[in-house]
C-alpha cells in the first residue's frame, strides 16, 4: 500500500466520521424532541410493566419471552444462511 494512500483512507475515514457526528447532532441529540420521543417509546412501556406485570407469573413470562427471542434468531440466521445460497 501506498503511503500517499494510507493518508487518503484515513482522510477519508476522518470526513465520515465527522459527517456522522454532524449528522446526529442534527437530527439525534438530545436536545431535539425526537430524542425525547424515542427514549419515552423506550422507557414508557417499561415503566407500565412493571407496575402492571403479574409479579407471581414474571419469571414465567420473561423465560417465554427470552425462548421466543433464541428460536426466532435461530430461524432468521437459518433463512439469512439460504437465502445468500438461493438461485435468483
Amino acid at each position: 500500500m501506498d503511503f500517499n494512500q494510507k493518508e487518503h483512507i484515513e482522510k477519508t475515514q476522518l470526513e465520515q466520521s465527522d459527517a456522522w457526528y454532524e449528522y446526529w447532532q442534527q437530527y439525534s441529540d438530545w436536545s431535539t424532541w425526537e430524542f425525547w420521543v424515542n427514549l419515552g417509546f423506550l422507557v414508557v412501556p417499561l415503566i407500565l410493566l412493571y407496575i402492571l406485570i403479574d409479579k407471581k407469573k414474571a419469571l414465567l413470562l420473561g423465560f417465554f419471552g427470552y425462548n421466543v427471542h433464541v428460536w426466532f434468531t435461530y430461524i432468521d440466521a437459518f433463512g439469512g444462511s439460504k437465502a445468500s445460497i438461493a438461485p435468483k
